[in-house]
């Protein structure tokens, strides 16, 4: 390969990365299905044997090898992007999976975890397992597991048919460490499959030194990557690295990477954004597992169009929402799921936090979604799956009783009077972990004395005393606003209303009046 110099026409615009010590992206904007063409030709002139070729719709995909090196070439026509990565030592083109005798029904586990993390464990037809993460290094997570896939096999050793690892996140792979550590000698891992960048790569990925609060010891990447590499090793496992555009056939399991690190390090830094969208065909059916991707940075709507529709879809980063509301919304209107898993509690998923997020908000009530499953008890689904009847009726309900939980979105207080400065103080409460903006206005008998347009910010999971005319809100927070406070003044020793509106439920209350309305708008 170093024969073979990429990009290899003279490009001046391209984004080249060293994803980790064997491979290496470029991205070359701004190219045409000539250029895919074209380096296809090259790499044969340079003694690379094409492997693999593939096309979907405004998708070209190619893989080459020379020896133990590979190139993959993918070309999207729709953003106008060349992929290419080069691997040394690629072991892709070895892949091998020898399935046994169909004799179970083949099954989607969504596991129960101590925190919110993922871990979904699949049962193929020959009894085997495909798993993918796991959740964080929990003891009561590892014993989860480990009894779910004894169980689940009818006779000896419990078998993983390959071990999928997102990303180097605590709630994605730690568990696979403790459980490998706890557990490697009682089960058998057939293949292991992750892409991550190296956990040392601090220039790009400054966030592998953070570690979470809430735990007693190191949780960083620095600390656990390492020890994931020596968990793999002593397994014995075959160790595979996706790349975009890959296939891998596990037992009756089709895998396809959709996406992975190769087409967003040259975007971003975010570390969720490394992570793979997977599109699985299990039972005559699609499964697409987003991971904690981020669709906008992977511009995965975009690339793949229509090729996006899947039956099933796991919701990405949790609900939480992984780059922008815009780029969630895009895919999921071309997913078009009958079904989402949710990787978190009903708590967060319809009270804390994913409600509040445009893109989860988006699936619960805009998109016509007939059952959504989240993680507070493990949930098997037999594959083909058909939702619940009651699926649409019970994810209704839920959305409506979790906003309700957190208050309302419009409160009115009247009675007020600007001759007293008690009047103009107000408590308000946020007890979801999002952080809104709250919009004040004031109203007098004399309408020309209205004031609009006053701003707060709420941190999340708190309870905030303010002076609605005080220092902690912007007066004139509009470009224009011609009934702003800081142009209309305050009226003496007038009678004044209160409206507080807020894009998602609060609770607010004054010492001396009570609320004369409020209302969740839902």
């Amino acid at each position: 390969m170093a024969s073979l110099k990429i990009p290899c026409f003279g490009e001046t615009e391209f984004y080249e990365n060293r994803e980790n010590n064997s491979s290496v992206s470029v991205v070359i904007p701004h190219a045409d299905r000539t250029a895919f063409d074209a380096y296809c030709e090259k790499l044969t002139q340079n003694g690379y044997r094409k492997r693999e070729a593939r096309s979907i719709p405004a998708h070209e995909y190619a893989a080459f090898q020379s020896e133990d090196d590979a190139v993959f070439l993918n070309y999207f026509e729709t953003v106008g992007e060349l992929y290419v990565v080069t691997e040394e030592r690629c072991n892709y083109f070895a892949y091998t999976d020898h399935p046994g005798t169909a004799r179970l029904s083949t099954t989607l586990t969504q596991m129960d975890l101590a925190d919110f993390g993922m871990s979904y464990v699949i049962r193929l037809s020959d009894g085997r397992f495909l798993i993918i993460d796991g959740g964080r290094d929990f003891e009561t997570d590892r014993e989860k597991l480990y009894k779910q896939l004894v169980e689940n096999t009818p006779d000896g050793q419990p078998v993983v048919a390959a071990w999928i690892l997102t990303h180097p996140h605590s709630d994605h792979f730690h568990l696979f460490v403790s459980f490998m550590e706890t557990y490697g000698d009682r089960i058998t891992v057939e293949k292991i499959l992750y892409n991550f960048p190296e956990h040392d790569d601090l220039e790009r990925y400054p966030d592998f030194t953070r570690t979470d609060k809430r735990f007693d010891y190191n949780t960083s990447a620095l600390a656990w990557v390492p020890r994931m590499l020596a968990c793999i090793e002593k397994s014995g496992a075959d160790v595979y690295h996706p790349h975009t555009g890959q296939i891998y056939k596990i037992g009756n399991a089709t895998c396809e990477i959709l996406v992975c690190m190769d087409d967003t390090m040259h975007c971003t830094n975010k570390v969720n954004a490394t992570s793979p969208v997977l599109r699985i065909e299990l039972e005559g059916q699609v499964i697409l597992f987003a991971t904690d991707a981020s669709f906008s940075f992977a511009s995965l709507p975009q690339k793949y169009g229509a090729y996006l529709k899947a039956d099933i879809l796991q919701i990405p980063h949790h609900g939480f929402q992984s780059g922008t509301a815009e780029g969630e919304i895009n895919g999921y209107k071309l997913i078009k799921p009958r079904v989402c898993l949710l990787p978190v509690s009903s708590y967060n998923a319809y009270t804390a936090f994913c409600t509040h997020r445009d893109g989860a908000r988006f699936l619960m009530t805009t998109a016509g979604i007939d059952e959504l499953i989240t993680g507070d008890q493990k949930r098997t689904l037999t594959l083909p799956y058909t939702p619940s009847e009651y699926g649409r009726a019970e994810l209704k309900s839920r959305y409506t009783q979790g906003l309700n939980a957190c208050g309302a979105k419009t409160w009115v207080f009247m009675g007020l009077n600007t001759q007293n400065p008690d009047d103009f103080e107000f408590s308000l409460l946020n007890m979801t972990h999002v952080k809104p903006t709250v919009w004040i206005e004031l109203y007098f008998e004399d309408s020309s004395k209205c004031i609009r347009h006053i701003k707060t910010e709420l941190p999340a999971l708190s309870t905030k005393k303010l002076s609605i005319v005080g220092d902690e809100v912007d007066p004139d927070a509009l470009y224009f606003n011609w009934l702003s406070l800081k142009k209309q003044g305050i009226p003496e020793n007038a009678d004044f209303s209160v409206r507080f509106l807020c894009d998602i439920p609060i609770v607010v209350s004054h010492k001396h009046h009570k609320a004369s309305y409020s209302s969740s708008n839902f």
